[in-house]
């Protein structure tokens, strides 16, 4: 049994009766058990129940060593405190690893002051073996920050950590994509069909991350103020999820408004949004059909590798957002307030405050319809609102815009509540 390969964090599996089954894999065992309900957000709390279940479960059959039973100290420390819930337990991890491997090789220390600088180097050695740059370096940052504290303030320079270099990681973030390139993306995924067009259109437009596209929901989606607002699910697994508030394009303001009003509920894009919690290997050829079919290269060969690394992914739209909004002279902490790179505080500060910043940014982002011109069908949302034909002729007067908004509502593209709204911002913007 190799102790020293991490544990998974388990799968769920949704069965044809529509009940989630999860699996986790621990140890070389692959461990199985029903949820018992349909609910995907409560499979997901009891897959995290199960997982620590299974691993209190193989520390009872294996005994990692005598240096884990310092670990309460650590965890009761201040500086673990801090820490959230997915640190602390990285840093559990890679202590009991660790554990286990002085067992092995010296089984005679029994407490973090007697690891010797010569022991950590053998240890490094063997765990850098197999593991990236990335990892090697969170091992290293996760032990020194344990030994700092079962050490002492005044044995920190008897720290063996310290003496362990950092690797250069290679890693290389994904690039952002040129006006031609999202221009061949969006008309890629409008050769797909189905629910592709509007997926590429919300990662062009919101800098959302993929997750973040595939479930955005339509209580997120508010089209009387023309904004989103939502947690990113990257932020909602801590105590300080940030809500981000995103000013919608008139471009992908086309594509939501295209959606009758009474069908406004759930998830955006319900088949996409499907497969991505059940069959996530759909989602993933799909978008690379589109690439390819835009003629993106997406992984290139890097000398020193042994296979071909990701360049150009679904995340290269988020960077491009970026790009285009930065390099429109929008500020850069705007952009950040969008994208949910700062505090809660500083998202609404920009949002009540300074709407019309946020609101540039996102109009800064060029449009990708066919031709660089908005499309006929989708576009008299924007007509109502911003005064312009699809020819680019601006509309006589304000009596026409709202003309539009009514015939909006009249067709039910639009619910009451949006008119009222629609028609408030036009008659400000006179």
């Amino acid at each position: 049994m190799d102790e020293n390969k991490p544990f998974r964090t388990g799968s769920l599996q949704r069965e044809r009766n529509g009940v989630w089954t999860m699996r986790v894999s621990c140890a070389g065992k692959i461990y199985s058990r029903t949820t018992g309900t349909k609910d995907h957000e409560k499979a997901k709390m009891e897959l995290s129940k199960f997982v620590v279940a299974v691993e209190c479960e193989h520390e009872r059959d294996t005994d990692p060593g005598p240096l884990l039973r310092e670990w309460p100290r650590y965890e009761r420390s201040p500086e673990a405190a801090r820490l959230s819930p997915r640190v602390r337990g990285n840093r559990y991890r890679a202590w009991r690893y660790f554990s286990t491997w002085m067992k092995s090789s010296y089984p005679d220390v029994l407490e973090a002051a007697s690891v010797t600088r010569q022991m950590v180097d053998e240890y490094m050695s063997f765990f850098g073996e197999r593991r990236s740059a990335m990892t090697f370096n969170l091992c290293v940052c996760s032990l020194r920050g344990i030994f700092r504290v079962l050490i002492g303030k005044d044995g920190e320079e008897a720290n063996p950590l310290n003496y362990i270099a950092s690797k250069f990681s290679d890693t290389r973030p994904r690039r952002e994509l040129s006006t031609d390139e999202v221009r061949r993306v969006v008309a890629s995924s409008e050769s797909e069909g189905g629910e592709w067009p509007r997926l590429i259109s919300i990662a062009v437009y919101t800098g959302l991350r993929l997750g973040d596209c595939c479930r955005l929901r339509w209580e997120s989606v508010n089209l009387a103020q023309g904004i989103i607002q939502l947690v990113p699910n990257k932020t909602r697994k801590y105590a300080c999820g940030r809500v981000v508030t995103i000013p919608i394009h008139e471009q992908l303001m086309s594509s939501l408004v295209s959606t009758p009003s009474q069908s406004r509920s759930g998830y955006v894009m319900p088949v996409i949004a499907t497969d991505y919690e059940t069959r996530r290997w759909r989602i993933s050829k799909g978008l690379e059909r589109i690439f390819d079919g835009a003629g993106i290269v997406r992984s290139v060969m890097y000398e020193g590798r042994s296979r071909l690394t990701p360049t150009a992914t679904f995340h290269s739209l988020r960077h491009s957002f970026v790009s285009f909004a930065a390099n429109a002279g929008v500020p850069l902490v705007v952009v950040q307030a969008i994208v949910g790179h700062t505090s809660t505080a500083m998202t609404h500060h920009y949002y009540h405050a300074n709407e019309s910043a946020l609101r540039k940014a996102v109009n800064a982002i060029p449009s990708f319809a066919k031709d660089g011109k908005s499309v006929r069908k989708g576009a008299v949302y924007s007509d109502a609102l911003h005064g312009y034909d699809s020819c680019g002729c601006r509309l006589p007067t304000v009596a026409q815009r709202l003309m539009r908004a009514d015939r909006l509502l009249k067709s039910g593209l639009i619910s009451a509540q949006e008119h009222a709204g629609l028609r408030e911002r036009i008659l400000a913007e006179a």
